[in-house]
């Protein structure tokens, strides 16, 4: 597998977690909530939509 398709599935995996994050969250109580799993999903997707715009920067050049 490249680089490419590794980034593609990692974030297809972290939009799989960032759903079930979502639907654990309780809005009756929101104190008890934990967001560090919906905020490190987020960051690894920016970060894989990151990684794939230099690995298309880098093959054009």
């Amino acid at each position: 597998m490249n680089r490419k398709k590794i980034a593609y599935f990692v974030i297809l995996a972290s939009v799989v977690l960032l759903i079930l994050n979502i639907t654990e969250l309780n809005f009756e109580n929101p104190a008890e909530n934990r967001y560090s799993g919906i905020v490190s999903n987020l960051l690894l997707l920016f970060a894989m939509v990151l990684t794939i715009r230099d690995l298309n920067k880098n093959k054009q050049n």
